[in-house]
């Protein structure tokens, strides 16, 4: 009853809009035709020739912008495209800072570049990724869930981006936000002979002061008559980010009901002289790790792709594409905190408050002096070393004029290992006159320790951690189609994929980290440098800017235990091996309705999931190797449809079951198991998949050349969200095997209190997008050349998370909107832009007693000038934050600072080549 009173809204809402666009278009029409745009004239052309109706090819970043909407135009369903001109000019890092521009699609950016993308408010893990037709992963740094990393690829590698925000039977499933198309270059893309092309930038950032280099090129070769060609390219990178910050992890409160020194209370307080000062303050949330850090970070980024294609005639293309990319990235985090307000014995109730003060609109405590403070310096070393590489073979053949097929064979392979993490602590423990005021700034804080934080003589090392691990991403893909034309505007379509997906995951630690003995030194003079930070984020005065760090490279060789051997982390190691098999049937139409151009397809999908996991399950002393068997099946039945009712209205509705896997780090059968007291903590090898169902409708009028105006609405009905939950249930529920139980007092049929994932409640999510792009060609002299390219997104959710209430979904802004204002003619071509997503959760509810957790809103400024100096040679310049936008983290919906951290801008300059 409710989808189909879904259905009725939509469809209601979707006439309505198609009868609004016919009046205004009819309306437009009747009073002055549009007349076509094709192209600006050159910069000295009369003004009578930019009258003429000689038709002039438009090139460069226009002609990307005018073919990027025939994709979208011509589409059954919600598309939106981006061509190899925008990634080449467009002032981007990588592909996640050139798929942003797209109406809908967020980013979620580290060390100052994109990384993960969320489209229309559904994160990365709910977003399927093709390259070149066949579904993938890429990953580094101990990703364990289905997100893509598009950080490890640069922009230049490839030509066209596609996100499919509909979907359709023929499309593989896996995704409840969008499924997003990645296609290299290939050997026939650029006729027949030889080309080439190099571009080679540096790259300047305002915080790290030095210059890293930026490199592409590809080389082509077709033969004469364009039946076969090959190419090769390559792209490298190197960037240095320094990253300067103040955090607190989070806040925590301590009980009035409970006496000083007990709980998370402090040991007493000298200026409450008052039972309410002292409810007052206990009640009052204090920072757990107030510090402020900063650290250096080395990425190196490698990427190479090649193709050989074969099309002998126009029934038949045979291609082989082979995709290597390589991403290194090292981090040294030097930080110093008063650690002692994280720790309840031993720590903050140790501690005396001297002088404080609360904020009532955060319920913080804004300022205070403190005695008995534990205070820490540390230091921190992790190399990350990832590589990816894919090879696919796709053939599309025309056995007759309606008759033709395709098959699609490839495999992929992720690699993500870290290979050392070190960290060492020195302490400095029950030091008195420390203190921090928030007063004047919420995110930039007065903090002074009390003692000299530069003197090694203050300080002994204590502790150190050191350990590596990796994980492992494979995917082997099968699948075929044949479609026939059953009539003119009929096409039917039937086909098949398998795919395996094997997710390992695996880690070793130190067995001993505390010190003692003749590695407890009392003096760390010799084992620490000093580090300050330099101001730039306008820190107070009276912070200590200065102060001694353990060093990485003296403390190696200074522990005794440092080269003993590495034991396993249990818990870290797991494996999930996931077979997907799915067909489908589908209709593709092509008619006229009551004068109106008709076309879309209906289809139905069918997907059978088979799930292995392996996990260790710590049971006592030891710890048992545990596998799971779990599997499902899927009925996806899809509708899209276009209606024209003009030549330049399009109208689309479409709607369609969909569904995506569980996060593959929820699916370990691994955590720990205690017989005596009948608990189990793990993650749940039997979670069933996220389940939804997807209504769209839209309005396109592209009323002129180059333009464009479009509305669409959608909702998603999903039926459940994974979450964490306590519970009393029967032992034979959960999957695990019952010899776990042999020779213990515990039974199979017996009830266990279990701590595990499930699938819990739903929630809705629904919005609109609004999108504009035109060039100003009607303008008068030089401001013919200018055009603009803009869309928001307005996103709302509400979802079920059990005891904790309602809320919005993670990762979803309400607010996201990207602008840009270009210029362009044949020897110059200028834009800015600004990408602006608004605040989102994290988490909810928060840890420590806080509502939540999330990210303010940022607003993100790039901007980029090039110049062709001749024919083949372009001279550019880009700039990515300009404003040295701030990524605000924060928890409670008081918004309490949690982590406040800049990158600082980046200026890239250098030049573009192509022969």
């Amino acid at each position: 009853m409710t989808s189909s009173l879904h259905s009725r809204v939509l469809l209601s809402a979707g006439a309505s809009l198609l009868a609004l666009f016919v009046g205004t278009v009819a309306e437009a029409q009747t009073a002055e035709p549009a007349a076509p745009v094709t192209a600006e004239p050159a910069d000295d052309a009369p003004a009578q020739d930019a009258a003429a109706e000689q038709e002039v090819v438009v090139t460069g970043f226009r002609s990307s912008l005018s073919q990027a909407l025939n994709i979208k135009r011509s589409a059954a369903g919600q598309v939106d495209a981006i061509l190899a001109e925008d990634m080449a000019k467009f002032p981007d890092l990588n592909l996640a800072e050139s798929i942003q521009r797209l109406p809908g699609v967020t980013i979620d950016r580290e060390n100052g570049e994109g990384r993960t993308i969320s489209v229309r408010g559904l994160g990365s893990q709910f977003t399927q990724v093709r390259i070149n037709g066949m579904e993938t992963q890429a990953a580094y740094g101990g990703n364990t869930n289905r997100g893509f990393d598009f950080s490890m690829f640069a922009s230049e590698l490839f030509n066209s981006i596609k996100v499919n925000k509909t979907q359709s039977a023929e499309l593989e499933e896996g995704s409840l936000g969008a499924t997003v198309d990645l296609q290299t270059g290939r050997g026939l893309d650029f006729g027949s002979g030889f080309h080439f092309a190099v571009s080679a930038q540096g790259s300047y950032n305002d915080l790290a002061r030095n210059v890293q280099p930026r490199l592409a090129g590809l080389a082509s070769w077709a033969n004469a008559d364009n039946t076969f060609g090959v190419l090769l390219s390559a792209a490298y990178s190197k960037r240095n980010p320094i990253s300067e910050s103040f955090n607190t992890t989070r806040w925590q409160a301590g009980d009035p009901s409970q006496p000083y020194g007990a709980g998370n209370n402090f040991a007493g307080c000298l200026s409450c002289t008052t039972d309410a000062q002292r409810s007052e303050l206990l009640s009052a949330a204090y920072p757990r790790i107030p510090r402020y850090t900063f650290g250096e970070v080395d990425i190196d980024r490698l990427g190479l792709t090649g193709s050989v294609q074969w099309r002998p005639d126009d029934r038949t293309d045979v291609t082989l594409d082979v995709l290597y990319a390589r991403f290194n990235q090292q981090a040294e985090s030097p930080n110093i905190e008063a650690i002692g307000f994280s720790r309840a014995a031993g720590g903050v109730r140790d501690t005396v408050v001297n002088e404080y003060e609360v904020d009532p609109a955060k319920n913080i405590l804004s300022y205070g002096v403190f005695d008995n403070v534990d205070v820490r310096s540390e230091n921190g070393f992790t190399r990350d070393e990832s590589t990816f590489h894919q090879v696919s073979f796709n053939m599309r053949h025309s056995f007759t004029d309606r008759f033709r097929g395709r098959l699609k064979v490839g495999e992929s392979e992720t690699r993500a290992r870290t290979p050392l993490s070190v960290a060492y602590k020195f302490d400095a423990n029950d030091r008195d006159g420390y203190m921090f005021d928030f007063r004047g700034n919420d995110r930039l804080p007065m903090i002074s320790y009390g003692f000299d934080v530069t003197d090694g003589r203050n300080f002994a090392l204590t502790e150190w951690s050191k350990s590596r691990s990796g994980t492992n991403f494979r995917l082997a893909n099968m699948s075929g189609a044949l479609e026939y034309d059953l009539t003119d505007g009929l096409t039917i379509k039937g086909g098949g994929e398998y795919h395996t997906y094997r997710f390992d995951t695996f880690g070793f630690q130190a067995a001993v980290t505390k010190l003692s003995g003749a590695d407890l030194a009392t003096d760390v003079t010799n084992l620490g440098k000093v580090v300050s930070l330099d101001g730039s984020m306008n820190i107070p005065a009276g912070t200590d800017m200065s102060y001694l760090v353990p060093d990485i490279g003296k403390i190696a060789g200074f522990l005794s235990m440092y080269d003993d051997p590495l034991v396993p982390a249990y818990n870290g190691t797991r494996r999930v091996n996931e077979r997907d098999a799915g067909g489908f049937v589908q209709a593709d139409f092509h008619a006229t309705i009551a004068g109106m151009t008709a076309r879309g397809n209906i289809g139905l999908r069918y997907a059978r999931t088979s799930v292995d996991s392996t996990g260790y399950l710590a049971i006592g002393n030891a710890n048992t190797n545990v596998k799971v068997k779990n599997d499902y099946a899927d009925w996806l039945p899809s509708f899209n449809l276009a209606l024209e009712p003009t030549d330049a209205v399009t109208v689309r509705l479409g709607a369609a079951k969909v569904m995506s896997r569980p996060s593959l780090g929820d699916l370990t059968p691994g955590g720990s198991l205690s017989t005596p007291t009948q608990k189990v903590t793990y993650g749940n090898p039997l979670l069933d998949p996220f389940r939804a169902t997807n209504y769209d409708v839209s309005v396109e009028w592209y009323f002129a050349k180059e333009s464009l105006i479009a509305v669409a609405a959608f909702y998603k009905d999903i039926k459940s969200f994974t979450s964490s939950v306590t519970e009393t249930v029967p032992w034979s529920s959960l999957g695990l095997p019952d010899s776990l139980l042999a020779g213990t007092p515990s039974s199979p049929d017996m009830d266990f209190d279990v701590s595990r994932k499930i699938n819990g409640l739903g929630g809705s999510l629904k919005g609109i997008e609004i999108q504009y792009q035109q060039p100003f060609s009607f303008l008068p002299g030089a401001l013919r050349h200018l055009g603009f390219i803009g869309n928001y997104t307005y996103v709302t959710s509400d979802v079920d998370y059990g005891a904790a209430g309602h809320n919005k979904l993670t990762g979803q802004s309400e607010h996201a909107y990207n602008a840009t204002l270009y210029y362009e003619t044949k020897k110059l071509s200028a834009r800015v832009s600004g990408a602006y997503r608004g605040k989102y959760l994290l988490s909810f509810p928060g840890g420590n007693g806080n509502t939540e957790e999330g990210v303010n809103g940022t607003l993100n400024i790039d901007a980029s000038i090039s110049y062709n100096l001749t024919k083949n040679i372009t001279l550019s310049i880009q700039g990515v934050n300009l404003t040295d936008a701030y990524n605000d983290r924060y928890v409670d919906i008081t918004d309490r600072v949690s982590n406040y951290r800049h990158f600082g801008r980046e200026i890239l300059f250098g030049f573009r080549a192509n022969f």
